[in-house]
């Protein structure tokens, strides 16, 4: 029955809004959303098949390595604009590597410090001068993800993003 069900949004706690509505829109790219009146400062995204994240400026404390991932289509930009606002966070999980699936994943902190994983679809396309970047480490020992019957798949059971 999992394959019927579906996420509808993702919420997330900030400590100012105009910021955190500026990073979702401008760096990562995201688009707004109709958002009801709830009582509290709080802006809804689109995502794809009515998928949402909302957004509410509440008081609320943060952990360190829970995240979400958004799949974006621009790696390459994303990555720039990302890096360019000094938001990339290589210490909860490493750095920006390719997963076995193809993909790439990194993390970022949005202002109110929640984080957020991007990746992109399988084998995207990645620009020379980012692989290159010092932020990206694409070698065997960066790859804590591992697909099941991968050579250190069993090292990694009980590890997921």
């Amino acid at each position: 029955m999992a394959s019927q069900n579906i996420l509808h949004h993702v919420n997330l706690i900030v400590d100012d809004l105009p910021s955190a509505v500026a990073f979702y829109r401008d760096i990562v790219g995201l688009e707004l959303d109709a958002t009801p009146v709830q009582g509290f400062p709080s802006q809804f995204f689109k995502m794809a098949n009515g998928t949402q994240i909302h957004m509410n400026e509440l008081a609320d404390d943060k952990p360190y390595r829970a995240h979400f991932c958004l799949v974006v289509e621009d790696f390459n930009g994303v990555f720039r604009r990302m890096k360019d606002a000094q938001v990339i966070d290589i210490k909860p999980w490493g750095k920006i590597r390719r997963l076995d699936t193809g993909a790439m994943q990194m993390f970022a902190r949005d202002p109110a410090g929640n984080l957020v994983e991007i990746t992109c679809p399988a084998d995207c396309a990645i620009a020379a001068d980012i692989l290159a970047d010092d932020l990206v480490d694409l070698s065997e020992e960066n790859r804590i993800f591992r697909l099941s019957g991968s050579a250190s798949s069993a090292q990694n059971q009980g590890r997921s993003s």
